[in-house]
């Protein structure tokens, strides 16, 4: 059979619902639905109702181990052990298959010792199965009464996260007068609950199309319930050969497969011509949209209504050319910022809002629902940018599924602009957020494509599909003419592996439910629409070129440097390519947040903009770190920024106020001390009690010392002057700074440390770590006028011929205090530490770890310092600027000008501290548990990729600013 005759096939199943939406379903077998079945016991009746279903549970359970059918998932082992153990305890007087009393306690035990091994390390933060927050506490408290406890490190966590979801239900829902979806884990409530009122919301027998909540009703029900006992035998008789004792998680599910089968064939590779028989289809919506009020649900006709499985109905109805409005589904489920799923869900769905934007694109009249769609794009692009947002979705464990359908829904938007059928969508939205968020959904999908052909953390036909589908459609954009061959590439190649056999297991447990699952028809669905997509999928006009920016020249030109760099040789130019691209729209951004310390007119040197922007980029993308977007320009704007900062102290402070240093050194701890006493924010305005109570001038006042814009003369740093103005009435050295220079050196000061310390993510930092960052901050500024007091006391030994005094005694004292510190490295580690999402869950960071970090921000500083000054020596020694090599160890038995042997013995000690930071790295590596990655440690590697970019671009060309 090919593709086209599987894919007719799979519109034939499909219409066998016509007209039986109610005993439809294929999915794979639940472990922990089926535990639930498993102990039923009929009154009168003796034995098990099901022993079948108990058999199951038996033969699932792995050697010595525990229960679940995906490895990779720990939620699954626990959901389905939990399922397992219950059995087994509930069962402990059945005898069946020859597996007698003493045999059930070693399974037990053996399910016990696994359960407790998958607690241990079980991310509760970011897990999002159907239920886990309600359902896990309650099969704690059954296995507790069967004498099983358990204690674990986010069950403190769990147990916020069960008060917060309880908090959610009204009391209403067990009136049994409306149907939610609390009937989908009714065994979560197992005697807390009364199910008395809830007989009304039986569907054929079953609640919430759950077999494990069916069967804890059934338990619950005072007198026995034949309808119940009837629907979960339909569900028995649904199994298949392989899956036979088993439930699903959920039956039926006649709307989730119908209408995903048939919505992803029509969205990529087919057409209502090539699928004989589809039409047939309208009628089973029509069923739905009939019994439910215009929307549908994913199980069937009679069940509660969801916004995913309505916009799919949607958008099948407008893709058979039957115009279908999206009032209802608008009406229903908009919320303030997104589109809900369904009511009192925990969170909202990236694929959810996906599928509705889609729905409202292909629906008759677009335009007049722009500001739903504006909302909707906007909550996607934050969803990928934004750090404290993971980009995951609830239904699916692939990355690849929210990235498959965000490329399918905002190229549809870019397409249906550049149609004509939404001109008043935001241009903004479109070029800075849109454009960016799709480029670099396109370098990623391509970049971890696996040396086989295929996508995701093992080899998978159904996640490669999801990627192949995505990079169909981003082939589309403007930016990805550049990339087309390699987009071409990677598509054949992951074709080539979804159609190898023997590869990758015939069923994927990638899907979410309560427990990991399959739907493998849609699954099948997915693999064909992949194999026959076309790419590009749409044709734009060249109008397009001109919103999304894409700056040809220079592209190539900073592509060609790039990749000269030694640090990048050998990465293939497409990606360095991608990432000049990707740069070019964070420029206009990062030009809005300069600080602009200073009047520029008389430097030369403004190239930093760009290359901050790229070595970022190309440090993301090509060390395969992937930082969220956010982190990424905020780390952006942050080294900006310390550019500014060290060119205001060189060129204002080092050269105006240079006989005030020591001053303004006191002045600036008494500035920090007074700002953080009591406060974590800096601001801007405020004034230092200290300054004016103590250093009130003769020429200036307290007044203007606090404000800075008193009747003195004007500030002669203010950004309409020449930097090197000589300040009136400050030409002396017996003179004291006035009161109106130190208010503007001040607010530079604070305007600087504000944009560290008040930057949004820090300010939701952990407490410890923005103390932290503020001591860096301190040493950094503190160090910044040192260097400059050392700088002077260098120049002034070699006009007298005097002996230097080296500052700190050595260059090895010198370079772990000032040196270190004045490299901004330190700080920037401090900064980017605070960027990252708090773990909620707890982890705990040692003390080891805390010391080995802090070590390598140490060695860090070292090394990025000792790489500027042997990459910029003609400017400092021609700007008198201390360098590491005016220190007597460099020169003492040599001469000053020999650069070459100072040079090379620079080179050794900066190869020693690439040694220390290897060791470092290697022993914070020993303290992983070697199944997750560690955020920070992995933030550190990314950072010692930078620097060493940054260490070729100096090499290439000094790109600090000097005087013309």
């Amino acid at each position: 059979m090919n593709n086209h005759e599987e894919a007719i096939s799979l519109i034939h199943y499909c219409a066998e619902a016509v007209g039986n939406t109610h005993t439809f379903g294929h999915l794979t077998s639940s472990i922990y639905d089926t535990a639930w079945v498993a102990v039923l016991r009929k009154p009168g009746v003796p034995g098990l109702l099901f022993p079948e279903c108990y058999q199951y549970i038996l033969d699932q359970q792995h050697a010595g181990s525990g229960w679940g059918k995906s490895p990779e998932s720990e939620i699954d082992g626990i959901m389905s052990t939990l399922g397992g153990l219950f059995a087994l305890g509930r069962n402990l007087d059945i005898i069946q298959s020859q597996i007698f009393r003493g045999e059930l306690a070693i399974r037990i035990q053996n399910g016990a010792e696994f359960l407790n091994g998958k607690l241990q390390t079980w991310d509760v933060a970011s897990c999002d199965h159907v239920g886990f927050e309600i359902i896990i506490p309650c099969m704690l408290e059954h296995l507790n009464q069967q004498g099983l406890t358990f204690t674990f490190p986010g069950k403190t966590l769990l147990a916020k996260l069960n008060e917060k979801k309880l908090g959610k239900i009204h009391p209403a829902v067990w009136s049994g007068k409306v149907q939610t979806t609390i009937t989908h884990s009714l065994e979560a409530f197992l005697g807390k609950g009364d199910f008395s009122r809830l007989k009304d919301q039986r569907v054929l027998g079953g609640m919430g199309s759950s077999p494990a909540s069916t069967a804890a009703y059934l338990m619950s029900c005072s007198e026995w319930d034949d309808e119940v006992e009837t629907y979960l035998r339909t569900v028995l008789g649904s199994r298949w050969v392989g899956e036979i004792g088993g439930v699903p998680g959920m039956y039926p599910t006649t709307g989730f497969e119908v209408l995903w089968i048939a919505s992803t064939l029509l969205e990529d590779g087919f057409d209502a011509e090539s699928l004989p028989g589809i039409e047939s289809l309208l009628t089973i919506i029509g069923e739905f949209h009939g019994s439910l009020d215009g929307l549908a649900s994913g199980f069937s006709k009679s069940s509660v209504a969801d916004a995913d499985d309505t916009a799919k109905s949607i958008m099948i109805c407008n893709l058979l050319r039957v115009p279908t409005s999206v009032d209802k589904l608008v009406k229903t489920f908009e919320g303030k910022t997104h589109f809900l799923t369904y009511m009192m869900e925990r969170h909202p769905s990236v694929t959810t809002n996906c599928n509705i934007l889609s729905a409202i694109l292909v629906s008759p009249d677009p335009e007049k629902f722009v500001p739903q769609i504006e909302k909707i794009a906007t909550y996607l692009c934050g969803s990928w940018k934004q750090a404290d947002i993971p980009f995951q979705d609830k239904w699916n464990i692939s990355e690849f599924y929210p990235i498959m359908l965000l490329s399918q829904a905002l190229c549809r938007l870019v397409e249906a602009w550049d149609k004509g059928k939404i001109n008043e969508i935001s241009k903004d939205l479109l070029a800075e957020d849109i454009a960016l968020v799709l480029l670099e959904v396109l370098v990623q999908t391509l970049q971890k494509q696996n040396a086989n052909g295929s996508w995701g953390h093992i080899p998978s036909k159904e996640i490669t599909a999801y990627a192949i589908i995505a990079l169909g459609n981003l082939a589309s954009m403007p930016f990805a003419s550049k990339m087309s061959l390699v987009i071409r590439d990677a598509i054949e190649k992951g074709r080539s592996f979804i159609n190898l056999t023997g590869i990758a297991p015939e069923i994927e447990y990638v899907w979410i439910a309560k427990t990991n699952y399959s739907p493998i028809k849609i699954s099948r669905a997915y693999i064909l629409a992949a194999l026959e997509t076309k790419y590009p999928k749409y044709f734009l006009s060249p109008a397009l070129n001109n919103i999304f920016k894409v700056p040809i020249k220079d592209m190539q030109k900073y592509t060609h440097v790039l990749s000269n760099f030694p640090t990048l040789k050998g990465y293939p130019p497409w990606i360095i390519e991608g990432s000049v691209t990707q740069a070019s729209f964070f420029l206009n951004r990062l030009k809005t947040v300069r600080l602009h310390m200073f009047d520029r007119q008389n430097l030369k040197g403004d190239e930093y903009l760009e290359f901050i922007a790229m070595t970022l980029t190309c440090a993301n993308n090509l060390h395969g770190s992937f930082l969220k977007t956010d982190i990424l320009f905020d780390m952006m704007g942050f080294i900006l920024h310390v550019y500014e900062v060290d060119e205001y102290f060189e060129h204002v402070i080092g050269r105006v106020y240079e006989d005030h240093l020591p001053e303004i050194k006191q002045r600036v701890e008494w500035l920090l001390d007074d700002q953080w006493a009591n406060k974590t924010t800096v601001s801007i305005d405020a004034s230092s009690k200290k300054r004016k109570r103590e250093h009130t001038s003769e020429g200036g006042s307290a007044a203007s010392a606090s404000n800075g814009h008193g009747s003195q003369t004007p500030s002669p740093v203010s950004t309409d002057s020449v930097y090197y103005t000589t300040p009136l009435g400050e030409s002396t050295k017996d003179k004291r700074l006035s009161e109106t220079s130190w208010a503007m050196i001040a607010e530079k000061i604070k305007s600087f440390a504000a944009t560290v310390i008040d930057n949004k993510a820090v300010k939701r930092a952990d407490p410890t770590d923005v103390q932290l960052l503020k001591t860096e901050l301190h040493k950094c500024l503190i160090s910044h006028i040192t260097q400059l007091e050392d700088s002077r006391c260098h120049n002034q030994s070699l006009e007298n011929g005097s002996e230097w005094k080296v500052s700190g005694g050595s260059y090895y004292a010198w370079t772990h205090t000032t040196a270190a510190a004045h490299s901004c490295s330190p700080l920037s580690l401090a900064f980017f530490r605070c960027l990252f999402p708090q773990d909620i869950a707890g982890r705990k960071v040692s003390a080891e770890e805390q010391y080995l970090i802090q070590d390598l921000w140490m060695h860090f500083g070292n090394k990025a310092r000792m790489e500027n000054d042997r990459a910029s020596v003609r400017r400092d020694r021609n700007e008198g600027n201390l360098n590491s090599l005016d220190f007597p160890e460099f020169t003492r038995w040599v001469d000053r000008d020999d650069i070459k042997v100072a040079v090379a013995q620079l080179t050794r000690i900066i190869e020693y501290e690439k040694k220390c930071c290897k060791l470092g790295f290697e022993a914070l590596a020993a303290l992983e548990d070697g199944k997750k990655k560690n955020s920070q440690i992995e933030a550190l590697r990314f950072y010692y990729f930078l620097v060493d970019i940054y260490n070729d671009v100096y090499v290439l060309k000094d790109i600090s600013s000097e005087r013309k």
